[in-house]
């Protein structure tokens, strides 16, 4: 049995990363298509197969990468370029991450409402709401003080007060959409087949791969170490709280060390 579980978790990692790289590495548009569209087919194929022998747990998690795939599919299209915004302003940018937070949300949300599944089984519910709000907020507000703290990367006087709406609109969106993504819709269906611990490790790392191709920071590595933590932390308050709502404050707090010194070094303003 224990080998058994062993091989499943390779199996199901390797398609994890996969599908985790492709949704979020620079491969060309048109190749991304074609790679969405075969990924489509291959877990349709598989959901129908797994739903006739009653494979329950394999059914579900089938599902799971067929939404997903659906979804970044949907959403290609809604490119800057389509809703004529400027990425070079704090604006653009952040209209641009909720545009692609919202589409990719609604399109999983409804997802899986209309095959039968329940919100509470992606975490969209208020669980235990005030550790959650407490955990989530503490971990925002520690991390939104480095960001604004950090000696070797501060703003400019002046500019959190011009951009701070846009920087809040991107990282709460990216927060939600990220944690539904790499959490929310996973978890439950891997507890089906491992630990707890397990399957936070798991999303944690397929959450850390993509992250590797970060052009932001010099050191990658170290970088996608950082996020993998991160995405332990997000997995033990998302399978604690039972709710997205800590992960996605913790997530978005993490995100300001990242975007406040994006906007400001990039010259991106408002």
């Amino acid at each position: 049995m224990k080998i058994n579980r062993f091989y499943t978790f390779l199996l199901v990692l390797s398609v994890m990363l996969v599908v985790c790289m492709t949704l979020f590495s620079p491969i060309p548009g048109n190749i991304k298509l074609i790679i969405r569209i075969i990924l489509l087919v291959v877990f349709f194929i598989l959901w129908r197969i797994f739903h006739k022998k009653a494979l329950t747990r394999a059914r579900d998690l089938a599902f799971a990468f067929l939404a997903l795939n659906l979804a970044f599919l949907i959403v290609s299209p809604f490119t800057t370029d389509f809703w004529n915004l400027k990425a070079e302003t704090s604006k653009g940018f952040a209209l641009s991450k909720l545009s692609d937070s919202v589409i990719i949300s609604i399109v999983l949300i409804i997802s899986f409402l209309v095959t039968g599944y329940r919100l509470k089984s992606i975490y969209l519910t208020k669980g235990r709401l005030i550790p959650g709000l407490i955990i989530g907020i503490l971990f925002f507000v520690l991390f939104g003080y480095l960001a604004l703290n950090n000696p070797q990367e501060k703003p400019e006087p002046g500019f959190l007060g011009k951009n701070y709406v846009w920087i809040l609109v991107f990282v709460m969106a990216n927060g939600f959409m990220e944690e539904l993504i790499f959490r929310g819709i996973f978890l439950e269906k891997l507890n089906s087949y491992f630990k707890p611990i397990w399957s936070i490790i798991l999303t944690s790392v397929c959450f850390a791969a993509p992250h590797l191709t970060a052009i932001y920071k010099p050191d990658a590595m170290a970088f996608a170490g950082i996020v993998f933590a991160l995405g332990m932390i997000c997995g033990y308050t998302m399978q604690y709280t039972r709710s997205i709502i800590a992960p996605m404050l913790i997530h978005a707090g993490a995100d300001l060390m990242i975007i406040v010194p994006v906007f400001a070094s990039y010259g991106v303003t408002g």
